[in-house]
Parts: structure tokens; C-alpha cells; sequence
């Protein structure tokens, strides 16, 4: 048997993200210049082996950006709703293999390169993510798989380009999947399973929700950056606008509040749960022997999956801020009450009692964000109790990370191609280079694409983001030491399924 492929991982491109009506120029540019990264990076490692091994690239989510692509009611999908007559069918198998079409007619030449670096030898897997996540249909499968199929590939080469479903493991190296399904925002309640089981359509959550009513109300916003926002930053965004454009904003954002009350309530169905539940159990025993591991481990790490905020009527309201709502409101109550009950002297006094109330009150509950999104650098260290995983790959946050585990092991994450707002130009078009090595812990590498080469990423750079490496990546071996990884182990019984 020869040596194992050396592993290349991309993450978070969002082919698609372009689309979206009224995109800026900014966003447009952005995807462009991944797009552009992305195909010399292929081509580049198309015929350029390193010790003379392979590539398995694994692509882990958001390849395609399904959410940005509006697609207008027509026969084959008709809009049923006010709602859908003006924002564009909803997300769901039979929309999601018009989405798929009109992406891939948009990078024709990105599945051409695709193509050609498969055909070189090397393999490609494309994990499913939040943004793409209608690829967990076979019926969008199949629509990229015809569209490479106009782009050359025959089938030795399709054999070497696979859609898969949640995680790519190397029992001894390396466990890696998308993320999303730890981010409250982001994730389904069953996230195998997210679609209605009557007409497909995917069950709204935050991210959904936000792209839908918000980014399209105002594609100026930058969707990965608004989940670090506060209250009151989200207001001063909306009135800068002006007038018009802050009423418009706020519609948007009234609806945007009524779909997570939708959905809050489709949770609700005890036929919609149980159905999504039992699809969501056959497909988590396929992934699982497809994968390598058992249907008792694959429940346990479904397990640390987070429970989308739309299933909690405490989360939900203060993510949408109700709570903030009610304090301004209750406020401007006392106030008045103040003013009218009590003299002029004694109702000074008591508003600027109930001012410094609320305001304490506020500063007690904290920081809203506008989305939610769980910081995911506690979830690689449980992870690791399951599975013979030293390293533990995510992306999703758009934010690259480099940081050794209690115990030994590694988590790493793979950015994005996407140089939008944020991250930026310096802190795109990122990848992780891992080398297995027999009887020892592979070599990894957290890299970056620039000047049409593969080069370390410069983790000390006055980037922001606050990230930090323990040590330089800029030697072939990393300064950090991988100890020997703990036993794999599982939890027995497949509760909470």
C-alpha cells in the first residue's frame, strides 16, 4: 500500500455570495479575488506533489453560498407566499437544485480547475456547511455532479470528487468538519436532517434569517462581521442611514424577528420533530460507517452539537433583544408616570433613579450580539475523547486559529477565501497543510495563499482579531509538541437523538 495523500484544507469560500441582489462592489470584488486565489491554488498543487504524495483536498463548508442567490417563483417552484413572491422561494431540495445551477453557471471556469486538478491524480472532498447545506440533498448533488460533468469530468475523475455530509476522519491524524453545528446561530435542531418533511423547505435559524430579511434589505452589510455588534451599534448603523433607509432597515428586521418566531414554532410540531428526528438517526448511521466510526460515537459527538437558539423562547428573546426592548420601554413609562403623578422636584429625582437603574440593568445582562455564534475553541478538546483525532480542523468562523489542546493535540482552523470586510485582505485566502507520518503525529502547517504561492502565515503580524500561535509556523516543522493522543473512546446509547 502506498504512502497516505498529504492533506490540503480550505474552508468558508461562499461561491454564490456575489449573487445576492444589489451585492456592493466590495462584495463582489471579494469573491472574485477568492475565486481568482482559489483556481491558481488549485492549478498550483495540481502538479506540484510534495514527496511525492497526492493531495486529498477536503473543503470543510460553505464551498457554495446557496443563502445569497434569490431565486423568483416560477412552475417548477412556485412562490405560495406574499413573503416569497418578494424575497424569492425559501431554502429546500427542489430551490436548492435551481441555486446549485445558477452558481455553477457563475463559475464555470472553477469547476473547470477542479476538474483538471482531480484528473492530475489528487482527490477532492466538499463538506457540507450552514451555507451550502442543501447539498445534504442528492438531488443537488447530483446537479453539481452534471455541471462537472459539462466542465470535462468523466467518470474516473468524478470517483475523486465527493460531496460528504458532516466530517472527514483519518483515524491517527485528523478530524475535520465545518463547525456551524456548534454555533447556536447556525446550527439545526437536527442537523442531519434541517428540511420540512412535507415540502423540503429548510427551517429557519438566525443565519437564515439574517441573509434572507437583512441582507437583502441592505447588501451593503457585511454578514460575518454583524454577529460582533451590539445594541446600540446596530441602532447607530440604522439611523446613519437615514430616514428612509432605517425604517426599511427596521421592517426588515420585524421580519426577520417574526421568522425566528416561525420556526419557534415549527419546533413545536410533534410530527414535523419526530419525522426530521428519524431521518436525521438513518442518515447519522450511514455518515457514521461511511466515516469510519461507530453510530455510539457519532451520537456522542452529536451530541456537543448546539441546539439552535430558535428552540429556546429565553434565547431567542434576547437574541433578537426583547429584553433591551423592554427596558427602554418600561423606562419610558416610569418616566412618564413620574412627570404625572408626583411634583416636578421629586419626579427629577426619580427619573434619574430609574436612568441609573436601567442602565444598571443593561450593563448586568451584557453585551448582545446580533447573532449568535459560540465561540468553538472548547468543543475540539471534548471531541477528542471519541475519536483518534490529534488534530481537530474547523472553519466556519472565518477566523484562522492555531492552539494546542490540554493533554496534547492540536485545533486548528482554516479561515476563509473570502476577503470581505472581514477579515480582510492579510487574513484571507488561509489553508492547513497536514503531512500524516507513520508512527507519529502528522506535521501541520497553517499556511496562507499569496504572490501565486503557498506560503506560512504570518500568525504575528498586527492583523487583528486577536489571534495568537505559540510559536513561528515558518519552518517546515511547527513549534509545538503533539503528545501521544488519548484513547479513543465513545459513550454508549444514542440519547438525545
Amino acid at each position: 500500500m502506498g504512502d497516505p495523500a498529504n492533506i490540503l484544507v480550505v474552508s468558508d469560500l461562499h461561491f454564490g455570495e456575489e449573487l445576492l441582489p444589489g451585492a456592493s462592489s466590495e462584495r463582489r470584488r471579494a469573491v472574485e479575488l477568492g475565486s481568482t486565489g482559489f483556481r491558481e491554488f488549485l492549478r498550483y498543487h495540481a502538479v506540484r506533489r510534495q514527496a511525492g504524495r497526492p493531495w486529498r483536498l477536503i473543503i470543510a463548508g460553505d464551498l457554495f453560498d446557496f443563502m445569497s442567490v434569490v431565486i423568483p417563483g416560477t412552475p417548477a417552484t412556485p412562490a405560495r407566499t406574499a413573503d416569497e413572491r418578494r424575497f424569492g422561494i425559501g431554502r429546500g431540495t427542489r430551490a436548492g437544485v435551481a441555486r446549485m445551477n445558477l452558481i455553477c453557471e457563475a463559475h464555470k471556469p472553477l469547476l473547470s480547475d477542479m476538474t483538471r486538478f482531480a484528473a492530475a491524480g489528487h482527490t477532492i472532498e466538499i463538506i457540507v456547511g450552514n451555507h451550502d447545506v442543501e447539498l445534504l440533498s442528492q438531488d443537488v448533488v447530483t446537479e453539481l455532479e452534471r455541471h462537472l460533468r459539462l466542465a470535462g469530468a468523466e467518470d474516473r475523475i468524478m470517483s475523486r470528487i465527493k460531496v460528504v455530509p458532516w466530517f472527514v476522519y483519518i483515524p491517527g491524524t485528523a478530524w475535520i468538519e465545518h463547525g456551524h453545528v456548534y454555533d447556536e446561530g447556525c446550527s439545526f435542531e437536527f442537523n442531519l436532517a434541517p428540511t420540512d418533511p412535507k415540502d423540503g423547505r429548510l427551517l429557519f435559524n438566525a443565519d437564515y434569517a439574517a441573509i434572507r430579511y437583512l441582507g437583502s434589505t441592505v447588501p451593503d452589510l457585511d454578514p460575518h462581521g454583524i454577529e460582533e455588534w451590539g445594541f446600540w451599534g446596530y441602532m447607530r448603523y440604522g439611523w446613519d442611514m437615514g430616514i428612509r433607509s432605517f425604517s426599511r432597515l427596521w421592517l426588515a428586521y420585524g421580519r426577520f424577528t417574526f421568522a425566528l418566531f416561525s420556526a419557534r414554532a415549527m419546533h413545536q410540531s410533534f410530527k414535523g420533530r419526530d419525522a426530521r428526528r428519524r431521518v436525521h438517526r438513518e442518515r447519522l448511521a450511514q455518515v457514521a460507517k461511511e466515516g469510519g466510526i461507530s453510530v455510539d460515537t457519532a451520537s456522542a459527538i452529536d451530541r456537543l452539537a448546539r441546539t439552535p437558539l430558535t428552540v429556546s423562547w429565553r434565547r431567542l428573546g434576547r437574541m433578537v433583544m426583547l429584553d433591551r426592548w423592554g427596558i427602554i420601554s418600561g423606562t419610558i413609562l416610569a418616566l412618564l408616570a413620574l412627570l404625572i403623578f408626583l411634583p416636578f422636584a421629586w419626579a427629577l429625582a426619580g427619573a434619574a433613579l430609574v436612568v441609573l437603574a436601567a442602565g444598571g440593568i443593561s450593563r448586568w445582562l451584557g453585551k448582545h450580539m446580533v447573532t449568535s455564534q459560540l465561540p468553538m475553541r472548547a468543543v475540539p478538546q471534548r471531541l477528542r475523547r471519541h475519536v483518534d483525532a490529534p488534530v481537530v480542523v474547523f472553519g466556519h468562523t472565518h477566523d484562522p486559529r492555531w492552539q494546542p489542546l490540554r493533554g496534547g493535540g492540536l485545533y486548528v482552523n482554516a479561515g476563509t477565501w473570502l476577503p470581505a470586510l472581514r477579515p480582510g485582505l492579510r487574513r484571507s485566502f488561509t489553508h492547513i497543510l497536514i503531512q500524516p507520518r507513520a508512527s507519529q503525529p502528522p506535521q501541520v502547517e497553517l499556511r496562507q495563499w499569496r504572490d501565486g504561492t503557498s506560503q506560512p502565515f504570518d500568525a504575528f503580524a498586527d492583523l487583528g482579531a486577536g489571534v495568537t500561535h505559540p510559536g513561528t509556523l515558518g519552518s517546515q516543522t511547527p513549534d509545538w509538541t503533539l503528545h501521544e493522543p488519548e484513547p479513543a473512546k465513545s459513550k454508549a446509547g444514542a440519547g438525545g437523538l
